[in-house]
């Protein structure tokens, strides 16, 4: 493990990379005051979640580089992801710039450097706006095909066969099912123990051409797994490292699906954080293989979309890309999908679009897009039911219907009992600062106090 991996606040990990110490931080900004003072305050910053006051934010953005525009324009501490772009190329977790040229060396080392992600408690994300667009614009370039007179180099250890990439691959398609029913803490940590298999065997035995195709596509898998499970359970940074590797993992074996779907992951992340400007150019860059893709492809993305749409505001670019997305629905051929699609369902029922509906202020169609959660008594998929039902309490709570609010709330405590996933809590426990003072809301608030 780095040091890097240890930092729990954006400033602590900007010092990390420019060797700074939090006495150099406070001679930056303390202006000929009184040192001490300024010392302690950097310290609270870091440690007690203190706002430095406007001065001096500009001061510190003065000595890392980052233009005024985007510290007026980013609160703080957002706008310190911003530094390292000041400095040079934008840099990934992993310590390796996120231009790096796209290679199978790179997607190697990447995957190696990548495999202990989950040790990143960092409640933040790390990928500034200039690396989320270097890295989307790394994937969308024009692919190389591999010259087949390539050579397979031999790195030692016994031969790897189709057999066993095989029996990683249904090891993958497993995990798909299993977090839909345990959500993706536990699910994360099985993926990541199959990566480190598989990136043993990238780097450490010999195979065919083809095979070596089948270990970077597995991987790149088995990294959106990974990083799926990590946003889940509340670890942003360490997903964005898993999904940066497996970019490049999907790019090696050609596999424009895989690398879409953790483009769209890594929006939907962005727009959990709330930067719906980021989230689009993740989508718009997953729109780059336009021709190859799938209809019910094309639909997700267009439904995530109208989230990143509504983080923005724009009511009428968020009805549009609903709209596209179910015209893409309409016309899809199932054939023609990659099998980790097998979860879309018609758009306007999905829960993202009707988390938007409550963002630009239209709960009311949220119930009855959401009908068919709230009338499943199944458990097939107990952490997306749970975060629908929140989803239609919050609108609930939003139309004056408190009581109602509540039932559908202890319906989604209860689903959440079974499942393990940070993300959708988090959602529940927004939903308890929404609700009135009265007696039955407070009953409600102890009981998810007491069970999550």
């Amino acid at each position: 493990m780095t040091r890097l991996d240890l930092v729990t606040h954006p400033l602590a990990y900007v010092r990390e990379q420019r060797g700074w110490t939090q006495a150099h931080v406070a001679s930056v900004v303390a202006r000929g005051r009184n040192m001490a003072t300024w010392k302690q305050k950097v310290y609270r910053w870091e440690r007690r979640g203190v706002r430095p006051e406007p001065a001096a934010q500009h001061a510190l953005a003065e000595a890392l580089g980052v233009p005024a525009r985007l510290v007026d324009a980013h609160p703080w501490p957002e706008w310190l992801l911003y530094a390292a772009d000041a400095g040079g190329p934008p840099v990934a977790a992993d310590g390796g710039p996120v231009s790096a040229a796209w290679s199978a060396h790179h997607a190697r080392t990447t995957l190696a450097g990548t495999v202990s992600a989950l040790t990143d408690r960092r409640g933040f994300l790390i990928l500034s706006g200039a690396a989320i667009g270097a890295l989307a614009a790394g994937w969308s370039e024009p692919w190389k095909l591999v010259p087949q007179e390539k050579v397979v180099r031999t790195l030692g250890g016994g031969r790897t066969d189709h057999e066993l990439v095989a029996a990683i691959e249904k090891r993958l398609a497993d995990l798909w099912i299993l977090d839909d029913l345990v959500g993706g803490e536990t699910t994360a940590r099985l993926a990541v123990n199959d990566l480190e298999l598989v990136t043993g065997l990238l780097n450490n035995s010999s195979y065919s051409q083809a095979v070596e195709r089948r270990l970077f596509r597995v991987a790149g898998g088995l990294c959106r797994q990974a990083g799926w499970g990590a946003f889940d359970g509340g670890r942003p940074a360490a997903a964005e490292r898993y999904w940066h590797a497996g970019l490049r993992a999907a790019k090696e074996a050609r596999d424009i699906d895989g690398g879409v779907y953790i483009l769209s992951n890594m929006a939907m992340q962005r727009f959990y954080a709330g930067d719906g400007a980021a989230s689009l150019a993740l989508l718009e860059a997953s729109r780059a293989s336009r021709g190859r893709l799938g209809r019910t492809v094309l639909a997700m993305l267009d439904t995530w979309q109208v989230r990143a749409h509504a983080k923005l505001g724009r009511r009428a670019d968020a009805a549009r890309a609903l709209a596209r997305a179910e015209a893409h629905w309409e016309r899809r051929r199932p054939e023609d999908d990659p099998a980790w699609i097998y979860w879309m369902r018609r758009p306007s029922t999905t829960i993202e679009p009707n988390l938007a509906m409550l963002e630009l202020g239209q709960p009311a169609e949220v119930p009855r897009n959401l009908s068919g959660w709230v009338d499943l008594d199944r458990d097939e998929y107990p952490r997306d039911h749970a975060l629908a039902l929140t989803v239609v309490a919050t609108a609930q709570i939003r139309m004056g219907e408190v009581d109602a609010a509540v039932a559908t709330g202890r319906r989604a405590l209860g689903l959440l009992k079974s499942v393990d996933s940070g993300r959708v809590g988090d959602e529940l426990r927004l939903l308890l600062d929404r609700l009135p003072d009265d007696r039955t809301a407070r009953e409600f608030r102890d009981q998810v106090t007491e069970e999550t």
